[in-house]
């Protein structure tokens, strides 16, 4: 057949069908590739930019760091530089909203806005998936989007410090979490799926308003740090346990009546500090902590202490002041590493503790 202009226009045939195919498989390759240039035109960028500049906010620069390191502040006014940023610092720019167009940066692995007056964070936030680390604290945040969840990579979540009520169900789904900040929020719960965290390292979440933990709490195998002191919790899950890994343990200014006999086989424990509760008991399993340095009771209800406190040869701080104990037992002054015991000036001293007076070890409150 040929046309008006006299070109021959040839049927379909199978050459012409596989080269569609292939240019239809390069074309789709290049979205899942870059999706932001094809997918979007310039005017994202552009809003980037106007938020940009009526926020205050520096083009980016960098910051001396201690020796050969820096860190990054601001934000590039340059589309290309935008496009390649992996690290995004907004702290400190007094921010009320982040615009949902920041979540197209796919490239970043650190988005750090502390320190702003943020009150939530757009769902979009799921798109980031290749952040490693986003820190949220001290804003006005009450409550986190789900999508937040959907952020597979992240390793490190900062939120000290805002007006957190609860967190997401599905919290869970973050298995590649390893430190989670939620200090100085409102939570009075946390979601059992956060017992799915098996990889998180340190957990801090003191300065809530927490009644109790998950009872699964033992299946965060990882844990080294757990700082929960400053809440309202009455008792402990027996699971806790299972954190064999756990190191330091902060459990003072809460409400615990007594601690768990499975206290005992957290064999790495360094720091346990359990001071301004109501406890009128410590079980004996606490002198199997052989790893001990450091053991905080005052301002308890503690009439005796457990037997075989002479196990802890690690010891080097001991506070019992504050409490009704009348006596010390004698095997204290056989933990010659200790360099502070605090004890009030009406407990009763054998001679045995005469070194420890002389050294000024013995502190009387």
């Amino acid at each position: 057949m040929t046309s008006r202009a006299g070109l021959i226009i040839k049927g379909t045939t199978p050459y012409m069908e596989l080269f569609k195919s292939k240019t239809l498989i390069l074309y789709t390759q290049k979205i899942l590739e870059n999706p932001i240039d094809i997918l979007l035109d310039d005017s994202w960028v552009t809003r980037i930019f106007d938020w940009a500049d009526e926020n205050k906010i520096d083009d980016l620069y960098y910051i001396n760091k201690g020796f050969n390191s820096k860190y990054p502040r601001g934000l590039p006014r340059d589309k290309q530089a935008l496009l390649d940023l992996e690290e995004l610092n907004l702290s400190k720019y007094n921010l009320t909203y982040l615009p949902r167009e920041i979540c197209n940066l796919t490239k970043l692995k650190k988005l750090h806005l502390y320190k702003n007056r943020l009150r939530f964070i757009p769902k979009e936030i799921k798109n980031l998936q290749n952040l490693v680390e986003l820190s949220l604290s001290k804003n006005n945040l009450s409550r986190l989007p789900d999508e937040i969840c959907e952020l597979k990579n992240l390793e490190v979540l900062a939120l000290f410090e805002n007006s957190l009520t609860s967190l997401p169900t599905k919290f869970g789904q973050l298995k590649n979490l390893v430190k989670l900040n939620l200090l100085g929020n409102q939570l009075r719960i946390l979601p059992s799926s956060i017992c799915n965290l098996e990889n998180l390292d340190s957990l801090s979440i003191f300065n809530n308003k927490l009644e109790s933990l998950p009872n699964d709490i033992g299946n965060l195998k990882n844990l080294t740090e757990l700082l929960v002191n400053h809440n309202y919790l009455v008792e402990l899950p027996e699971s806790l346990g299972e954190l064999r890994k756990l190191r330091i343990l902060w459990l003072y200014e809460n409400r615990l009546e007594k601690l768990p006999s499975s206290i005992g086989n957290l064999q790495e424990l360094t720091d346990l500090w359990v001071y301004s509760n109501n406890l009128k008991t410590i079980p004996n399993e606490v002198s199997k902590l052989s790893n001990l340095k450091e053991l905080w009771l005052s301002n308890n209800c503690l009439i005796n202490l457990p037997h075989n406190l002479d196990n802890l040869s690690k010891l080097k701080e001991f506070n019992l002041s504050n409490n009704n104990i009348t006596h010390l037992p004698n095997e204290l002054s056989y933990l010659k590493d200790l360099t502070w015991l605090e004890v009030d000036k009406s407990v009763y001293l054998s001679n045995d503790f005469d070194e420890f007076i002389e050294k000024n070890i013995i502190n009387f409150n």
